[in-house]
């Protein structure tokens, strides 16, 4: 191994750095010799920003210098028209009328739509839209029928069209409303989905008598149109979403984690595109959880922005969860392992309090963004790893390189521009009578800078530090078939203060190993 090979040859040098060229008569020197060089060797120096080591990208942004991690989704929410209205089925009429005279004038009826769900239309524009229709005589003379749809707009005047029928015969034929704006609301007894329809038959070559059974069936059935947009009351919906649960696959990570952090400002927002013209009040449940709590979300149920005239077809504009008007900073900080979530979308939640407009293209687009800046504060925040030990000889008939070292220090000088200190406890485990053998704890490797009211670092924390392996520890090396380090975290003022980490920020360090090894030649040796 790599640590084993840089042992051997810094024994190699000391020995080597400890011969004489001067002469000396051996006979006078016992045969046994102690050697104890001791050898500094400066290893490391340099300085190092945050931007040096962080290149931006689409998650990791700085904004301002400040660090944020961004999370976007596009196209989360996407339903059109036909999601939400499936239109109204076919609306027929049917009447038929005696002819006793020249002229029948002034009947009126009304075609009443079905739109269901409690959907009130009081006036739609048109864009393609026709109504088919079946005029049946009994009569022994041609009859002309003027029909009139006065709430139909076609192009400034009432809808109106003439057939004549001849005597004793059926007439097929489609009236055409592309382009109509259709008032369905002129009923005072009902205003709304019953359109008025009037018709007069005039006998066009009058007879000397008429029978009884001279009379003229009228048959009409308006067939669905395409739509610009419809007004009215599209009644009250509740739609809920089903619950479910994200694994965050963080478990195993999170589980390893003691003490506290705490994530000032993390934000969700979500921006929406909205062509429906009715109030929508969305409602979300979200639950973060782990082995010891849960949390809720705690946020407001949250009205959906809305075009409320025809000229203003389409709303761009979003909401936000934030620390303002949720517990999502709360949420978050616990390090959940799962987030389970549940909603609702309740349409018109206050009831018929106003009309609505539906488009024939209306839409609801809806994207996310996730920010979460670098702004929090930890306390006593300790990670715990183990892994194999990599000092260990494999080979238990080898030489131990480890074994002749009496000393064996780092020496750690740093200025530290960012508002977080560490220590580490290195401590050697045999995992076969499940004893931890021997510790090392650091102390503070370097400790936080201190920052201002905003939460950023004014001056750089300047220190020393000096890890020391003692002969036990090296020895128990051998011993020891794991290595369990633990990372203890805290930011500026024992974790009380919220920081910043800005991009600016950096570190300068000067790190020195320091070896002294003991070795003992034995010149009686006849080996």
């Amino acid at each position: 191994m790599k640590s084993k090979t840089l042992f051997i040859a810094l024994l190699f040098l000391l020995i080597l750095s400890s011969c004489v060229t001067e002469s000396y008569d051996m006979d006078k020197v016992s045969g046994e010799v102690a050697l104890n060089p001791g050898f500094v060797i400066s290893a490391v120096k340099g300085e190092v920003t945050l931007s040096d080591v962080v290149e931006p990208n689409d998650t990791i942004v700085f904004d301002n210098q400040l660090l944020k991690f961004v999370i976007s989704e596009d196209s989360i929410i996407d339903f059109g028209v036909s999601d939400f209205y499936t239109g109204f089925p076919a609306a027929s009429f049917e009447e038929t009328t005696q002819v006793a005279g020249i002229s029948v004038s002034g009947i009126r009826d009304t075609i009443d739509i079905d739109p269901g769900d409690d959907i009130k239309i009081k006036d739609m524009s048109i864009l393609t839209g026709d109504a088919s229709y079946t005029f049946t005589s009994w009569c022994s003379f041609d009859v002309q029928l003027d029909l009139t749809a006065p709430s139909i707009d076609a192009g400034g005047a009432p809808f109106t069209e003439s057939i004549t029928i001849p005597a004793g015969s059926t007439v097929n034929g489609t009236l055409n409303f592309d382009g109509a704006l259709a008032g369905f609301d002129s009923d005072p007894a009902q205003p709304y989905n019953r359109l008025p329809l009037e018709y007069d038959i005039t006998v066009t070559n009058p007879p000397g008598t008429y029978n009884p059974s001279d009379s003229v069936k009228v048959v009409l059935e308006m067939n669905e149109p395409e739509f610009d947009y419809a007004r009215g009351y599209f009644g009250y919906h509740s739609e809920s979403f089903e619950k479910d649960t994200l694994d965050l696959e963080m478990e195993d990570f999170f589980s390893r984690l003691s003490g506290s952090v705490f994530l000032t400002s993390p934000s969700i927002t979500v921006n929406y595109l909205n062509s429906f013209g009715i109030p929508i009040r969305l409602t979300a449940n979200v639950k973060g959880m782990n082995d010891t709590e849960e949390i809720t979300l705690e946020r407001d149920p949250v009205d959906i922005d809305y075009p409320a005239t025809t000229g203003n077809r389409e709303v761009s504009s979003s909401f936000t969860i934030d620390k303002n008007n949720s517990s999502l900073p709360e949420l978050i900080s616990m390090l959940p392992y799962e987030i389970e979530y549940a909603g609702s979308a309740d349409i018109n939640p206050d009831g018929e309090s106003m009309d609505n407009i539906v488009f024939g293209d209306s839409r609801f687009l809806a994207d996310i963004d996730v920010e979460v800046p670098m702004e929090f504060r930890i306390a006593n925040l300790q990670l715990s790893d183990t892994t194999d030990n990599f000092l260990r000889n494999d080979d238990p008939e080898a030489a131990n390189p480890l074994e002749d070292l009496e000393e064996l220090k780092f020496d750690l000088y740093m200025e530290n521009g960012f508002p977080l200190g560490a220590t580490v406890m290195i401590e050697l485990y045999d995992s076969t009578s499940m004893a931890v053998l021997e510790t090392i704890e650091t102390g503070d490797l370097f400790t936080p800078a201190p920052v201002d009211a905003d939460g950023r670092v004014t001056d750089p924390s300047i220190g020393n530090a000096e890890i020391e392996f003692t002969p036990a520890f090296l020895d128990a090396t051998q011993e020891a078939d794991k290595i369990i380090f633990t990372f203890t975290l805290n930011t500026s003022e024992n974790g009380t203060k919220d920081v910043k980490i800005y991009s600016d920020y950096s570190i300068l360090f000067k790190a020195a190993v320091k070896l002294k090894a003991g070795i003992e030649l034995n010149f009686n040796s006849e080996e």
